[in-house]
């Protein structure tokens, strides 16, 4: 069943290139990887938009891209909550939504945010040549991946609670 050191391995996987273990491929898996995928073009359309000397066209056509992705996030996230309900046989109430917080789709979608950003200062720690920034961004690093962790944690026990 999913877990969060499965999908941590799909994450690091598709940031790294690296093909991921038979094991974790599944319609689930698949739903996660167009996720962290979609999320990866996001942060680099939110980028892009942000270049003003490129002009107002520019920046009108970035951010329809921008709505287009985020839709596709969000369909996704929906997708990632239905297979999961499927997988562990959740049966949703009627009269109440499926989840009363974060649906566990949210969650995976948010550590999917968080790889990405890790991937990004690493990739800046390698380019930092000041002590002084070095370390500061050391610390960014550590901080992502304290809450890398702790989200894993806490989605591992939101799990076992729909199990």
């Amino acid at each position: 069943m999913i877990n969060f050191r499965k999908i941590k391995v799909i994450f690091l996987g598709f940031l790294q290139n690296v093909v991921t273990p038979q094991e974790v491929n599944s319609m689930l898996f698949e739903l996660i990887k167009e996720n962290i995928k979609t999320n990866q073009i996001l942060w680099n359309l939110e980028d892009n938009v942000r270049l003003s000397e490129l002009g107002v066209q520019h920046i009108a056509s970035t951010k329809q891209e921008i709505d287009k992705y985020n839709q596709v996030r969000n369909n996704l996230i929906r997708e990632i909550d239905e297979e999961i309900a499927k997988q562990m046989n959740v049966t949703p109430l009627k009269d109440r939504g499926k989840f009363y917080a974060e649906s566990p789709g949210m969650v995976i979608d948010r550590l999917s945010i968080l790889f990405i950003k890790s991937l990004f200062i690493n990739q800046l720690l390698k380019l930092i040549e000041d002590g002084s920034l070095q370390n500061e961004y050391s610390e960014k690093e550590s901080i992502v991946s304290k809450q890398i962790n702790d989200i894993g944690f806490f989605l591992d026990l939101y799990f076992e609670r729909l199990k």
